[in-house]
């Protein structure tokens, strides 16, 4: 089976690369400009720079700074509204992953009204195919290093009405140019420089055993995957306790892109689970939630994995020689769950995940595409025992 690989997304890394920003969009012949934000990253005063050089290079600036944590359709509505009033030629996201996100939804809503949610995963499948109307240009500036969406063709929205997350997936969703500055990081607190860390780890964890990566395999999408793992076990801790190491964050920059062209083959159950903790409990933490129930993931799936389990259990400093894939498997679990209290992930039921929501968590797993693409789905008094140890029990 053949293996394609597609990036039209340029990427430019590195510190200060930022201030390149201005006549990069104004030399494409864009004029006006929507600058979509949230307000924590205005307030940080990290948007207010970046808008001067765009108005210092001859562009007419608007923005929206309303951007919400996993994105909610409303929201993505008014942004909607206000670039139909705005008109522009172009749009930059300067933010997380909620932000790029929600730039994507809304340069699909405004160029192709109508259409987003058929470009939604299935339950049946993936429905993956190009918008059929030209997208403006997006421009992505990522203020973390965790979600990968400067480099992906998907956004995750949530339908609040129906208590799920929308993953909209086409090959035209993706950035123009991701300008990723590690500089614009220095200022995140360190427990969102976690939990956006351990998304990329989860990411690429994932990644390398996703039903999808196991019936496909590609060397290159290991490579990806592995290389993002390892340079995240390297370089997040010391990211977490000093923020204005640039190594590490640039480092870390690299990871996050990295280990989302490691996961280009789909998702596991950390994932799954960790959507629908968000979609039933409420609990806005993305990284935290995937993270915590990566090790059980790991541990489940270690069979399906061999060639590439020694090489993760090697970056945790777990021994594989002469152990089974099922003994390194739980020695890999021990491993992560050691690495995610040293990065300080906290017990679910910390988070705000209550004991009777489990019922409800595990029955949106079942539904989901991840889950029934997995190479080996586990039940669901499984996924319970897992939410239970993630959970402190």
């Amino acid at each position: 089976m053949s293996y394609t690989f597609d990036l039209p997304t340029k990427i430019i890394v590195g510190e200060g690369c930022s201030g390149q920003l201005g006549g990069i969009v104004s030399g494409s012949g864009a004029r006006r400009v929507l600058c979509v934000c949230d307000r924590g990253v205005e307030e940080a005063g990290i948007v207010a720079p970046l808008i001067e050089k765009m108005e210092a290079s001859g562009l007419d600036v608007e923005r929206f700074n309303g951007v919400m944590p996993d994105p909610p359709l409303e929201m993505i509505e008014e942004c909607t509204k206000r670039a139909a009033d705005v008109k522009p030629d172009a749009l930059v996201a300067i933010g997380g992953g909620s932000s790029i996100d929600t730039a994507k939804a809304v340069n699909a809503n405004l160029t192709n009204p109508g259409t987003l949610k058929e470009h939604a995963i299935l339950l049946n499948g993936l429905k993956v195919f190009p918008f059929e109307k030209p997208l403006l240009p997006l421009y992505a500036l990522p203020t973390t290093a965790g979600t990968g969406s400067e480099v992906s063709q998907g956004a995750v929205v949530t339908d609040n009405e129906l208590k799920l997350k929308l993953s909209i997936i086409a090959p035209n969703l993706m950035p123009a140019m991701a300008i990723i500055d590690p500089a614009l990081m220095v200022g995140l607190p360190p427990a969102i420089t976690a939990s956006t860390g351990l998304d990329a780890l989860a990411h690429a964890v994932e990644g390398l055993m996703s039903g999808l990566a196991l019936m496909m395999p590609s060397p290159m999408r290991e490579g990806f995957a592995l290389t993002a793992i390892e340079l995240v076990l390297d370089n997040l801790e010391t990211a977490i306790r000093d923020g204005k190491d640039m190594k590490a964050r640039t480092n870390m920059s690299y990871a996050a892109f990295l280990a989302m062209l490691g996961s280009t083959s789909g998702y596991s159950m950390g994932h799954v689970m960790g959507h629908a903790i968000a979609e039933v409990s409420g609990i806005h933490n993305h990284g935290f939630l995937c993270a915590s129930i990566l090790p059980y993931n790991v541990e489940f799936l270690a069979d399906c994995i061999p060639g590439t389990l020694p090489r993760l259990a090697a970056f945790l400093d777990v021994d594989a020689e002469g152990r089974s894939p099922a003994e390194t498997g739980a020695a890999v679990r021990d491993a992560i769950r050691a690495f995610l209290k040293s990065c300080g992930v906290p017990a679910l039921k910390d988070l705000g995940m209550k004991p009777a929501d489990m019922k409800e968590i595990v029955h949106h797993c079942t539904s989901g595409t991840w889950y029934m693409l997995a190479p080996r789905r586990p039940s669901e008094e499984e996924m319970t025992r897992w939410l239970d140890a993630a959970c402190g029990g």
